[in-house]
């Protein structure tokens, strides 16, 4: 594969790394897109971090070379910090904004200290970045990096991950094997090697599996209020992308019919890959393994429906998200995807899905911590966030009743309620009191499970 930096030893690489300007790089390779272009592409998203890049991937190798562009708005502490895959090596950050640099490793991550000079009234900061190495992949199941498939997302660090994982919006452009055929989080436009990957819904994430047997189905009803699902997969079972795609459909209208004004969901990216291990979802990019099943329509369609609850989780997080999710307020984020997605579960499957999915709550909530306390920072483990939130918000259900909580839930998933305190806020102004203390109340204590 043509490099992006000229051929030769370690230090002659470095030096073409800080002698080429990054954005001219991009500017050469993809002159479709200019700096002033993209600001106006994502002026709607100003508040969000910009990024543009190009990355080439040799996966026979797993080597990666890259350069970005990043335009942040301007920290209050003139500081930021960058996360990188540490088998990235040769790293490079530059740019009129950046006084100093410190690399140093922590939990297996290249952890980047950038000193910026003070600017009056600045606005936004600029970094150009490059970064050259072989990717470690851990062996948790999510990442991979082949010859015949890539998968790479958020917690493989491939790109610079900004400390607190805000949402970003953006454009790469990806060369990799022109036999790939690539699916993103993004927008997606493929021209020989190079596939531009175009991120307008503010994201975590610059997620994207390759594969040269990747097969996608669109799939969207032409009735008012359907949600278009394409689904992604290599050797699944028909029917059982069938009836993936099916639960998708119904999760997404399911919510777009409560919550999808003004914001509806956008077209659903469904993959399944072959593989075992973790799923995981960036709104409506969602990843399930179903490994190497094959069966008959009936038990796919059981298959599938024991997925509803995690579908309509995710799917939730495109409205249910915003609080600082490595902060003392990711349980708003999580707690009330996991509830919405319970209510869907009794509404799309049952009054017996809706039973077991409590007792998972309760369970969890035994071995729960606090959910939040005042003045506290830290992030609440993942039974309080997982487990007691949906699990109070059932009881406070009903205690206030359906209709009630169809009104909390609907301001809650369509304004701006995105911490502990403003949540808390909203619940004062829907309930009586004695609700809001008893809620305020059962946040604070431990193994909420564990109480009758």
């Amino acid at each position: 594969m043509r490099s992006l930096f000229t051929t030769g030893n370690s230090c002659a690489r470095r030096g073409v790394m800080l002698a080429l300007s990054a954005f001219g790089l991009l500017t050469a390779l993809s002159p479709t897109l200019s700096a002033q272009a993209a600001a106006r592409t994502f002026s709607s998203a100003a508040s969000h971090p910009l990024y543009d890049g190009v990355a080439r991937l040799d996966p026979e190798t797993r080597t990666l070379e890259a350069r970005w562009r990043l335009t942040v708005p301007a920290p209050p502490a003139e500081q930021v910090v960058l996360l990188l895959n540490d088998s990235l090596r040769e790293v490079q950050i530059t740019g009129a904004d950046v006084r100093a640099v410190t690399r140093s490793t922590q939990r297996g991550l290249a952890r980047f200290e950038v000193q910026l000079r003070h600017r009056d009234g600045a606005r936004t900061i600029t970094l150009d970045i490059a970064a050259l190495g072989a990717l470690h992949i851990s062996d948790e199941g999510i990442n991979t990096v082949r010859a015949d498939y890539v998968e790479l997302g958020l917690d493989s660090f491939w790109f610079p991950v900004l400390e607190g994982f805000p949402d970003i919006v953006g454009t790469v452009r990806l060369v990799l094997p022109s036999a790939l055929h690539v699916i993103a989080s993004g927008e997606v436009t493929s021209v020989r090697d190079t596939t531009m990957i175009r991120s307008t819904v503010p994201l975590p994430d610059l997620a994207f599996v390759a594969s040269a047997q990747l097969t996608s189905t669109a799939a969207g009803g032409v009735s008012e209020g359907t949600v278009h699902v394409r689904t992604h997969h290599t050797t699944a079972s028909p029917a059982l992308v069938d009836a993936m795609r099916g639960v998708a459909v119904q999760c997404a209208e399911y919510l777009n019919a409560r919550y999808g004004r003004p914001q509806p969901l956008p077209p659903v990216e469904l993959v399944l890959p072959s593989r075992t291990g973790p799923g995981y979802a960036r709104k409506h990019y969602i990843v399930v393994p179903i490994g190497e099943w094959q069966g008959p329509a009936d038990s796919a369609r059981v298959r599938a429906a024991s997925q509803t609850g995690f579908l309509c989780h995710e799917l939730a997080h495109f409205w249910a998200s915003g609080a600082d999710a490595s902060g003392a307020d990711n349980w708003v984020n999580e707690g009330f995807a996991e509830f919405v997605a319970g209510r869907a579960v009794r509404t799309l499957v049952g009054a017996d899905a809706w039973t077991s999915t409590l007792a998972q709550w309760r369970a969890r909530a035994t071995r729960a911590g606090a959910v939040w306390i005042p003045g506290r920072t830290s992030r609440p483990d993942a039974n309080a966030s997982y487990g007691s939130v949906p699990w109070l918000l059932a009881q406070l259900e009903t205690r206030v009743g359906e209709t009630a909580m169809d009104h909390l839930l609907t301001r809650f998933m369509t304004e701006p309620w995105r911490t502990s305190d403003a949540v808390l806020s909203l619940l004062a102004e829907a309930l009586a009191i004695e609700h809001v203390t008893w809620f305020t109340d059962a946040l604070q204590r431990p193994r909420v499970g564990a109480t009758p």
